[in-house]
């Protein structure tokens, strides 16, 4: 009995490792990584129109988009162990793209330029080498922010702002990779 108990408190660990809680208050670990279902009722279709600013005060808008032919979007958040342990990763993937292929974060806590977390984002990007686009969480994103199942979850874009494929949840670099690579194939 004992070693069935160890078993199942290694499992919980283990699974509490994979995402964090979309919500901030909570900060809660415990999502398996696994790939979300993109039907019309559990997740949107189309990203929200937005206008919003990067970590370095750019603004942006929904027009990023049509920069490429796919955008990987993954949303994280500063109390994410999971998320910033991918961030260099996702910051080597990214130098290697296809021009036709960006990535760009989205910070889920960070809601303005004055938020004490907008300068912890930017002290975990500095810290991680990312170089790609961060954006802060407009309020025109708090709808999908809020279905999500936890952080980091990862969609695929393409340039006419339509989500593709599913969601996946968790940090999962290689994930992400295959389908990138299966989506331009088929695109060709």
């Amino acid at each position: 009995m004992k070693r069935y108990i160890s078993v199942l408190i290694i499992l919980a660990l283990c699974l509490s490792m994979c995402a964090c809680s979309s919500s901030s208050e909570e900060k809660v670990t415990g999502s398996e990584e696994k790939v979300a279902s993109s039907s019309e009722d559990e997740a949107p279709n189309v990203m929200p129109e937005f206008s919003t600013v990067d970590l370095e005060g750019n603004e942006v808008t929904g027009d990023i988009f049509a920069q490429a032919d796919l955008t990987v979007v993954n949303f994280w958040a500063t109390y994410c162990s999971p998320c910033i342990n991918e961030l260099p990763d996702l910051e080597e993937w990214s130098e290697s793209m296809p021009e036709n292929v960006q990535i760009i974060g989205i910070v889920v806590d960070v809601e303005s330029e004055d938020s004490e977390e907008y300068s912890s984002a930017q002290q975990i990007v500095d810290a991680t080498g990312v170089t790609y686009q961060n954006l802060v969480a407009a309020g025109e994103f708090d709808e999908m922010i809020s279905e999500m199942i936890g952080v980091p979850t990862t969609y695929f874009v393409d340039r006419e702002g339509n989500l593709v494929g599913n969601s996946i949840i968790g940090a999962n670099v290689s994930g992400y990779k295959k389908y990138v690579e299966e989506y331009m194939n088929e695109s060709e």
